[in-house]
């Protein structure tokens, strides 16, 4: 028997306190926790990052061995940027956005490691004619356009050089003139929808298109994203399979994100592209390079690739494949 209860009207106030106690300290947890899968998120990209560059200077000296280092102004560069904001471009690195740095250290990386090749092979560019002539045009194209327009134009690399090397495959079109008076010419692709097309190869998926693979406007990738969602995840009914309604390319990208539906799948697999990218940069750029010194070690030939399967005397493709599906 108590002595002594208290009124009911305290007991709710002093249950109400608790509850209000309790929500502010889960609500601390919460943002707490939440800060820290920011930070460590942050932390993430800032790792991948740094070995990144670590790895770009390795693969862009190792091939060019003896040669100095050389500034990105040694080669003449022109950068087509087409963001998710609209094209820009822009005739050096230093006038890339800050929120790409995997792109500015693929610009750098490359335009380095073409000048060190020129150094390694004594050959000058500079003087009239070859610096008329040399050019390296960086394209920056994402899965998804900004809209709905077409992509801005990129001239396709028609020179012919007389002696040396013409190169063309889905990452770079590349030639270079060795005399008199030596020229180098490129097409070079940051592309996130080819990335996705090397893989779905890798993966043996099958009707993977071949040559380079083109973004897509806003609009189709959403037909696709939200579809495939309903289908694959919601498990609503669909009139034909999914292999028949999604290139082979987009659907590896499908399957390797996240199948959840706490927020649109479209938006997911736009975060599985830009992680996918990180962790390739570094492999991206040595395919690149890699293609770059398989015509500098040429003499008069026309080289072409059209599929990832093409260079696997240049790369281990093992290496080059994504595990997943992809955190």
């Amino acid at each position: 028997m108590f002595l002594f209860e208290p009124p009911v009207g305290q007991i709710s106030m002093e249950f109400n306190s608790m509850k209000l106690n309790i929500t502010k300290t889960t609500c601390r947890a919460v943002l707490q926790r939440g800060g820290e899968i920011i930070s460590y998120s942050w932390r993430l990209q800032l790792l991948r990052l740094s070995l990144f560059m670590a790895g770009v200077v390795v693969a862009s000296t190792g091939t060019a061995e003896g040669a100095p280092r050389y500034s990105v102004d040694a080669v003449p560069i022109q950068i087509t940027n087409e963001t998710r904001s609209g094209p820009e471009s822009t005739l050096s690195a230093a006038g890339i956005s800050g929120s790409e740095p995997y792109f500015r250290a693929f610009v750098t990386a490359v335009t380095e490691h073409v000048a060190a090749r020129l150094a390694k092979d004594r050959l000058d560019i500079d003087s009239v004619d070859g610096k008329k002539r040399s050019l390296l045009q960086f394209v920056n194209w994402p899965l998804v356009t900004s809209g709905n327009e077409p992509l801005s134009v990129v001239p396709a690399l028609d020179v012919r050089p007389s002696r040396s090397c013409r190169i063309s495959s889905p990452w770079i079109d590349f030639a270079f003139e060795r005399g008199p008076a030596p020229w180098v010419r490129g097409v070079v692709r940051w592309n996130e929808r080819q990335l996705l097309a090397d893989q779905a190869v890798l993966a043996g998926m099958r009707d993977v298109p071949m040559g380079v693979v083109m973004p897509l406007k806003q609009g189709e990738f959403t037909a696709l994203a939200y579809p495939y969602a309903d289908s694959e995840i919601e498990g609503r009914p669909a009139a034909r399979p999914i292999e028949e309604r999604i290139p082979p390319d987009l659907l590896w990208l499908f399957r390797a994100s996240p199948q959840v539906t706490f927020m649109p799948f479209g938006a997911v697999a736009m975060n599985t592209v830009d992680t996918a990218m990180q962790k390739s940069a570094q492999r991206y750029t040595r395919l690149v390079i890699a293609l770059i010194d398989r015509c500098f070690v040429s003499d008069g030939d026309d080289i072409r690739y059209s599929s990832i399967l093409d260079v696997a005397d240049l790369i281990p493709l093992e290496q080059y494949k994504i595990n997943t599906p992809i955190r």
